[in-house]
């Protein structure tokens, strides 16, 4: 709790990189692609995390109404709270021939937070043929920093366009036995990724299991959908909800029911869960095999094995989350909550 990412578990492996870096550590399929290696300190991990000298941001707002269409523009400019490792930065040691110097696509990094521009608006309005209320917002943001295994830094930085198209409506459930109406919000989120990068990599090319392409791990275009439902039985003493919602590229989804009970104005009860479904774990390619100390770690899809750069060598941790996303990479979390409040 607490960490940045925390919904991805980074801040778990934020730490063990930094253990990496200040007492060493073993990494599983390093040298070769296929052999275990033992690193001393100052070789691989995470050295620090450059905190930016100041947190100053500033920004500005219209709002205003049009023919009864609530408008606003938006701009803002602020220091990330995502962090971006940068690799490629600073000397490290080969663990090898013992020499320091800067290398070229190794997993050493330090942690930065750089600094992004944001440009949004927003529309909202209600349509009376259909009782609905209706928003639109968009956002385009400038300086953001995403992993990519293709280049020697091991990030990049790209524009992103993100979006958000919602409904919300009161209406009554055909199939419930209610005379309140229902709450109905339904949303659409995207996302583009205007400088992704992704290609083959030598194993990918070759369909080879356990490979895949190098680049960016985030989709260049992604979708998530959110439905909430909620019923009031009882003249609102019983609510009934239920909030899903899916990732596209992902392919996971989850449900989360819950029903809350107002025993007196004192005491209320919530009972509910949640419930994820979807495809297996994704993995991405995390850079073990991107021989920056050749030819020592060389694979043999490495056609010239001085020269730096992956072939693809994939796992789960810590890149492939990304492709999961925040639903799939919390599959096997399914969660039952009961809370019991009393108000004095």
């Amino acid at each position: 709790g607490g960490s940045p990412y925390s919904i991805l578990d980074a801040g778990s492996f934020f730490r063990a990189m930094n253990v990496c870096w200040e007492l060493g550590c073993s990494v599983g399929n390093f040298a070769g692609g296929g052999v275990a290696t033992d690193f001393g300190p100052g070789q691989i991990g995470i050295r620090q995390a450059n905190l930016p000298s100041g947190h100053d941001q500033w920004g500005l707002k219209l709002e205003g109404v049009i023919n009864e269409i609530g408008f606003s523009l938006n701009y803002i400019d602020y220091i990330s709270q995502l962090p971006s490792l940068r690799a490629n930065q600073f000397p490290a040691t080969n663990a090898f021939t013992g020499q320091t110097q800067n290398w070229p696509y190794l997993i050493a990094f330090d942690i930065e937070f750089p600094r992004v521009e944001l440009y949004g608006g927003s529309l909202d309005l209600y349509v009376d043929s259909i009782k609905s209320a209706i928003r639109i917002e968009a956002a385009y943001t400038e300086g953001e920093e995403f992993a990519n295994t293709n280049v020697p830094d091991l990030y990049s930085t790209s524009d992103v366009l993100r979006y958000v198209v919602g409904l919300d409506t009161n209406m009554k459930l055909p199939f419930v036995n209610s005379n309140s109406l229902a709450l109905i919000s339904a949303q659409v989120f995207g996302q583009h990724i205007l400088d992704h990068e992704l290609v083959d990599s030598a194993g990918s090319a070759l369909g080879l299991p356990g490979f895949t392409q190098k680049g960016i791990p985030d989709w260049e275009d992604n979708w998530t959908a959110t439905l909430l439902v909620r019923q009031p039985f009882k003249n609102g003493l019983v609510n009934a909800q239920i909030i899903m919602a899916h990732d596209f590229e992902a392919n996971a989804s989850v449900a989360a029911p819950s029903i809350e009970f107002l025993i007196s104005d004192s005491w209320k009860v919530v009972v509910g869960g949640n419930i994820k479904f979807g495809a297996d774990p994704q993995t991405f390619d995390d850079c073990r095999s991107c021989n920056p100390w050749g030819p020592f770690t060389a694979s043999g899809l490495h056609t010239d094995p001085f020269a730096a750069g992956s072939v693809g060598l994939a796992g789960f941790e810590p890149l492939g989350r990304f492709r999961q996303g925040p639903i799939g990479s919390a599959m096997a979390e399914d969660e039952f909550q009961m809370t019991v409040r009393y108000r004095f």
